[in-house]
């Protein structure tokens, strides 16, 4: 008797305790069902976990003009934004845009005014760099300007940017431009060997082919700080996309300019290099003389674009034949977005 009641009372006492466990595990499912419910009928919090993904084009790291854009990335500013840069680094980053790849890109302004001239949608929000980052190398045994007449310059082709920037400098300078060649040998690498060679007399490097020149002995004559101001490089958004997306293409501005005056700041100098020479893959001594030879130029930017800049520099390409008709710059310089990036 004593036997059989005490086999009852446990049979109660788990049948008790297998309620109790279905009635936790119905309060925690009910848990999950809630958070579920919760992301499902506030869109904000779904999208809060998942980053605004952009198709994005520009120069390759060995470029001091897209340290900026670099910088934004690997140091987290766009990622405080909830934006994804899905970059993609070429010199032809225009042609991406153009056929609708990008919806943003970094790259030169004389490629953009020229396609803006031939009805390419798209709008210029930003100036990245305000003044050429291109350093003139004189051949050994030169030494100055001067000694350039009766000689040949190499440029990237002719006519072109690079090719325009010389010419005026040189001009300004007091040289007969009659008795000065310029021969097209290619990009920066191609036209330091031409240089190295004595094929050439002098010519235009990026800041890591300038170091390599001057520590084969060459001089370097002209620095990015010898240049005047003008908006040489921007970031150009496809005018349909922005329209559609401006809190995010104000954002995506909004990181460069914090990249920037994170870049600006002393304390952040040896950060920066370490980060540079690793997507670079270049010597860390290259990456330190070119990082702080750009900032001491002052060569990124951080003001609003200004629409009589972009003018004086139509006006310079106009006379020079390298645009064809004046573009609406009114419309084409759209300072909107920059507005909303600094807006506190």
């Amino acid at each position: 008797m004593i036997r059989a009641k005490c086999v009852q009372a446990r049979g109660v006492g788990q049948r008790e305790k297998k309620q109790q466990m279905k009635r936790v595990k119905d309060i925690f499912c009910l848990f999950i069902v809630s958070l579920f419910a919760a992301g499902v009928l506030r869109p904000g919090f779904a999208l809060a976990q998942a980053p605004y993904v952009l198709n994005a084009g520009g120069f390759d790291a060995e470029a001091a003009g897209s340290w900026p854009v670099l910088i934004a990335q690997e140091k987290g500013f766009f990622a405080r934004d909830g934006i994804q840069p899905r970059s993609i680094r070429t010199d032809r980053a225009m042609m991406g845009l153009v056929a609708g790849s990008f919806e943003l890109i970094n790259g030169g302004t004389f490629a953009a005014m020229s396609a803006a001239e031939k009805g390419v949608n798209l709008v210029l929000a930003y100036v990245l760099c305000n003044r050429p980052p291109e350093y003139l190398v004189l051949r050994k045994p030169l030494t100055m300007l001067r000694e350039l007449e009766g000689e040949t310059i190499g440029v990237f082709q002719v006519p072109s940017t690079v090719h325009l920037l010389v010419k005026r400098h040189l001009q300004r300078s007091g040289l007969d431009l009659k008795k000065i060649t310029f021969r097209a040998t290619g990009g920066s690498r191609e036209r330091l060997a031409s240089l190295l060679a004595g094929q050439t007399a002098a010519t235009l490097l990026s800041a890591p082919h300038a170091f390599r020149a001057q520590e084969g002995g060459l001089k370097i004559i002209s620095s990015p700080a010898d240049w005047e101001q003008t908006p040489w490089t921007i970031i150009a958004f496809r005018r349909p996309w922005a329209e559609a997306n401006s809190s995010i293409a104000a954002k995506y501005l909004r990181a460069i300019q914090q990249a920037t005056l994170w870049l600006y700041n002393p304390a952040n100098f040896d950060d920066a290099r370490r980060t540079l020479t690793s997507l670079s893959r270049l010597d860390d001594s290259i990456i330190r003389w070119s990082l702080k030879s750009v900032l001491d130029s002052k060569l990124y930017n951080l003001n609003k674009p200004e629409l009589s800049d972009f003018k004086n520099l139509e006006a310079w390409l106009l006379s020079e034949s390298l645009l064809t008709k004046p573009s609406n710059l009114a419309s084409l310089i759209d300072t909107q977005y920059y507005d909303q990036a600094v807006k506190r």
